[in-house]
């Protein structure tokens, strides 16, 4: 029997890529896409129930302010952008643990800007219009009951073990993030990789039984968005806003068939639309050496046992 409730939620996803891909491209500004928006629009509106513990008004208030932290960095900030970055993804880090929230897309919203060097105001409206979509759309799903609503239990301020364990993460991250960046292999340490790392290293993360699942979930997706791009838009010149939402389409349909609905894979599957077009068909393979190293990085961050001070 056919589930027409998830096929309205999987029409409002598709819709709001095309949207954010079509306006780039008609105002020739890629600075518009903000791949972070898949991987909401993934947890929010198709995952089998709502992927964080949070509520929209937090969603929207820290994609906003990580958003506007990444900028100011990128704008304000005089030290090279290997440094920006790590700085940038300590910061993320800080923010997420004290949110009160399990909302770790928004790590993506402050490193994103900084990895591409952005300090246009464009992003910020983008990152700001888009959520409100998104959580408007959740709204009216919610109001008509094809999605249930979680209650959100806010979580306590961070102890002194949930700080060490944010200084450890980000101290690994920054073990991949200066490398990939001075090598040029940057995307190996995408934005998205580095919210799914995050979500790696809880204790109870499926990362820790499922390796080789995720290895080639986020590889696959990655794909997905570097062939539709390539072949469409590349090759042939088709608006991107065509190529990506049949990626976004095809992405639904690798979740739905593997059971993971890992949001972080939409964001990777999107930003193939945002790479120089040169690095499109390499693109896959960074982010397959990245997530190895990162689910490597994870283990040794589960096992280590902080201790509080």
């Amino acid at each position: 029997m056919i589930n027409h409730k998830k096929y309205i939620t999987l029409y409002m996803t598709i819709f709001i890529i095309g949207l954010m891909t079509g306006l780039s491209e008609f105002f020739q500004n890629p600075e518009i896409i903000f791949p972070e928006m898949a991987a909401i629009s993934v947890g929010a509106l198709l995952a089998p129930e709502f992927a964080w513990n949070t509520n929209k008004l937090r969603i929207l208030f820290f994609i906003s302010l990580c958003a506007v932290l990444g900028v100011l960095i990128v704008r304000f900030l005089p030290v090279s952008p290997e440094i920006q970055l790590c700085i940038a993804f300590f910061l993320a880090q800080m923010i997420y643990i004290s949110s009160g929230t399990s909302f770790a897309p928004m790590i993506s919203a402050l490193v994103l800007p900084v990895m591409l060097q952005t300090d246009s105001p464009v992003y910020l409206l983008s990152a700001f219009g888009f959520t409100v979509l998104i959580l408007l759309c959740l709204t009216i799903c919610e109001k008509l009951h094809l999605t249930e609503k979680k209650e959100f239990q806010p979580v306590g301020f961070p102890d002194k073990t949930a700080i060490l364990q944010a200084i450890m993460r980000s101290l690994a991250g920054c073990l991949l993030l200066l490398p990939a960046v001075i090598l040029n292999f940057r995307f190996a340490a995408a934005p998205p990789l580095l919210v799914a790392f995050t979500e790696f290293c809880k204790p109870d993360s499926p990362a820790q039984k499922n390796k080789i699942r995720i290895l080639v979930l986020l590889f696959s997706c990655a794909l997905t968005g570097s062939l539709c791009r390539y072949s469409f838009s590349i090759l042939f010149s088709v608006p991107a806003c065509i190529p990506a939402m049949l990626t976004i389409l095809l992405v639904s349909l690798i979740m739905k068939k593997t059971g993971m609905f890992l949001p972080p894979a939409a964001a990777i599957s999107i930003l193939a639309y945002l790479i120089p077009a040169n690095t499109v068909l390499f693109y896959p393979f960074q982010i397959a050496a990245g997530t190895a190293i990162l689910l490597f990085l994870a283990d040794l961050c589960r096992q280590k046992k902080t201790v509080p001070v």
